[in-house]
């Protein structure tokens, strides 16, 4: 039986989905300890940082989206950066 490097992340949780067919064949081609580090660096993470880990695939839409919020006014990059000036 060969390797499957797409279908051992599937399995672990560190990938799901649907994704670019340039991406899945990147993912496709990693080693099997190129694969073992993602895992393991997923499991780790998981483990410090459950609540921002734990659900990352189910994620959709910030929570702040269902207040009544938009979105795409969430993040305050452009505040700091004076990159929102650019629209005015």
């Amino acid at each position: 039986m060969t390797f499957n490097a797409l279908e051992s992340l599937r399995a672990a949780g560190v990938i799901g989905g649907t994704m670019a067919p340039a991406l899945e064949e990147f993912y496709a081609s990693l080693t099997p300890e190129e694969t073992k580090v993602l895992i393991s660096t997923k499991t780790r993470l998981a483990a410090i940082l459950p609540d921002v880990v734990a659900h990352s695939q189910d994620w959709t839409s910030p929570e702040a989206t269902k207040e009544g919020f938009d979105a795409a006014m969430l993040c305050a990059c452009g505040l700091w950066s004076g990159s929102g000036q650019a629209e005015n």
